[in-house]
């Protein structure tokens, strides 16, 4: 599934006052194992967006998914529920 990049800055310094990240989901890749993060944001409504780099409009990946979620709780002072989505062509212990 294709959605809109969303940078990072706006999700960490650029982030609205009363701005909240409502949903936030761990992918993995089927072509390469790495993994990937999708956010949905309540200034933006209901739609997912894939997260960037801070500046740069490219799809930030991680070779963990634990690098991904410590991101996720530290960057992103996320400290809600966290779906991680593992691809079944991946499926090797020690990519976690």
């Amino acid at each position: 599934m294709e959605l809109e990049l969303i940078l990072e800055r706006e999700l960490t310094s650029l982030r609205p006052v009363a701005g909240v990240i409502t949903d936030v989901q761990v992918h993995q890749r089927e072509s390469d194992g790495k993994w990937y993060i999708n956010v949905r944001a309540s200034w933006r409504g209901a739609a997912a967006y894939h997260v960037g780099h801070y500046d740069k409009k490219k799809l930030r990946l991680y070779s963990r998914v634990s690098s991904a979620i410590r991101h996720i709780i530290l960057c992103y002072d996320h400290h809600a529920l966290i779906s991680i989505n593992p691809s079944p062509l991946w499926n090797d212990p020690s990519r976690f």
